[in-house]
């Protein structure tokens, strides 16, 4: 066991990146691995024996001396050269800016350091390279400053269009960005959400072909509302998907025209009765007769997923409420179910894209039906509310005002 540790810890000495080198209390080296032995320009073996001084440029060696024996009647763990540059020197006399770090350790003939070095020569060399440049810039920019001063007018001019150009294109950058992180989460949800109706669908096709008797009929109805189920969930998705493309291009605006509300609203209510859960009930009460300036299709929109949310998220056997009036020169109405319900942390970001609460994930959803409704409303010049606690239910209140143009 302790020959393999052995080997490995030879293996990682001859072969790290980094040069190791171990030293006695009196600086003598007594061990050096191939890098170092690489770095300095010595063969193999070579330096062991010797005095650590030897790898120190020769006008501080003496200097060197004094710290290397203040370092061993003190030991400490530490890194050395930050904020100053050090250097080594080779075999062959050559100077070289090094990083070290110190360690140490004792045993019973002593303490021992030990020195881990890296050849800095490539980031000194990028360091005085930038150095130099700056120094170019900064002579070049004051000599522009001297050439320059009738033209400062046009000099500012022509950089506030410059900064206009960089706030456009990082603009523009943002919301490639936000595309990009729309298509991604759209590829995330689709391969989620479309898996359970598209299996929905294959299975119930596969089993309706076992039923071919007529005292099979109500089988066959059963898998036959399957599939019209999951074609409804899929539509439903796709058109969340193109209305908030739509919406996020600025492509949708809203084409005002006077309607009856309630009417539009039953009507609402009367396409959405077929995806309600065994058992649930959707409730109408209207006020008084309420003609309003609006979309048709967004107030379509609008009610659909309101409606069908709180079906989803509303157990069997339960009631769905759908209240109109008005209040404060606005039409108000409001959609209630006695569903989950929405918790507090998930009330602060329930209008976001793609935004889905903890306690949905197992209900098939894009998360953006609430994110086009607020869209849908903000061109209508309304708004829209909520109140909610978990287990009791939840109601969405939004308002559009009467004179609406």
């Amino acid at each position: 066991m302790q020959t393999r540790i052995e080997t490995r810890f030879e293996t990682i000495f001859n072969h790290v990146n980094e040069g190791i080198l171990i030293a006695d209390s009196k600086g003598i080296i007594i061990l050096a691995n191939p890098k170092v032995n690489q770095m300095f320009g010595y063969s193999d073996g070579e330096l062991v024996g010797k005095a650590v001084e030897v790898l120190v440029p020769r006008e501080l060696g003496s200097g060197h001396v004094g710290h290397r024996e203040s370092y061993m009647r003190h030991p400490v763990k530490r890194p050395m050269g930050k904020n100053m540059i050090l250097h080594g020197q080779s075999r062959d006399n050559r100077k070289f800016p090094v990083e070290i770090s110190l360690s140490y350790y004792e045993t019973s003939d002593g303490i021992y350091a030990i020195a881990f070095i890296i050849d800095i020569t490539e980031r000194f060399e990028q360091q005085e390279k930038f150095k130099r440049i700056n120094a170019e810039l900064k002579s070049l920019n004051e000599s522009l400053e001297r050439k320059v001063g009738e033209r400062t007018l046009v000099l500012r001019e022509a950089l506030q269009e410059l900064e206009n150009s960089r706030d456009e294109l990082s603009n523009s950058l943002e919301k490639e960005k936000e595309l990009n992180e729309m298509k991604t989460r759209f590829i995330s949800m689709a391969s989620h959400e479309f898996r359970t109706p598209l299996s929905t669908i294959m299975s119930s096709v596969s089993l309706i072909g076992k039923y071919p008797k007529e005292e099979d009929q109500e089988k066959r109805e059963k898998h036959i509302n399957r599939i019209k189920n999951a074609v409804s969930g899929l539509t439903e998705i796709l058109n969340d998907f193109l209305s908030i493309g739509k919406l996020e291009e600025g492509k949708i605006i809203a084409n005002l025209a006077t309607h009856d509300i309630n009417a539009l609203i039953d009507e609402v209510i009367t396409e959405i009765q077929p995806i309600c859960k065994v058992g649930q009930v959707i409730t109408f009460t209207d006020g008084t007769p309420l003609n309003l300036m609006v979309d048709k299709q967004m107030i379509r929109n609008v009610m659909f997923n309101l409606l069908s949310n709180a079906i989803k998220f509303s157990p069997e056997d339960s009631e769905i409420q759908v209240v109109t009036g008005k209040a404060d020169d606005h039409v108000v109405i409001s959609v209630a179910d006695h569903g989950i319900g929405i918790s507090d942390e998930d009330k602060l970001n329930l209008f976001e894209r793609f935004f889905r609460g903890r306690n949905v994930s197992n209900i098939q959803g894009t998360g953006l039906g609430l994110h086009i409704v607020a869209k849908y409303l903000e061109l209508l010049n309304g708004d829209i509310s909520f109140i909610s606690e978990l287990g009791i239910g939840t109601t969405f209140t939004f308002r559009i005002p009467l004179q609406n143009s």
